[in-house]
């Protein structure tokens, strides 16, 4: 092993290297679902401000359109956020189990680099 270090040591700092990359892509996804969540809250509870009578409007790309049935738009939303906040949990869970596999890959990297130094 003189010189460098071994494929073995290699391919598990590509797998860290890989794995990381993957942490901060579900990291990333997350921010977003909860930026997306406290959206669709605030949405929710402006809506609930809204008194009968007053006209309501949806965003559908470039064009609003008016909203006649109130409580359906709502649970429209509603339901939206419960999706994503399931989407979050699994999100989550996948990154645990990601930064628990990189872990395990820094042990083994540190193992074997220490090892290959004490020949």
């Amino acid at each position: 092993m003189e010189g460098g270090i071994s494929n073995y040591l290699q391919n598990q700092i590509r797998q860290a290297q890989q794995i990381e990359n993957q942490i901060e892509q579900i990291g990333s996804q997350k921010y977003q679902l909860e930026v997306r969540i406290k959206e669709l809250s605030k949405t929710i509870e402006e809506l609930d401000k809204v008194t009968d009578g007053n006209p309501i409007y949806r965003s559908v790309g470039p064009v609003l359109y008016k909203v006649d049935d109130r409580n359906k738009l709502v649970e429209e939303l509603k339901e939206q956020k419960e999706l994503s906040e399931i989407r979050i949990n699994t999100i989550a869970k996948q990154q645990k189990a990601l930064e628990e596999k990189y872990k395990e890959i820094e042990e083994m990297i540190k193992k074997a680099y220490n090892e290959g130094k004490s020949k």
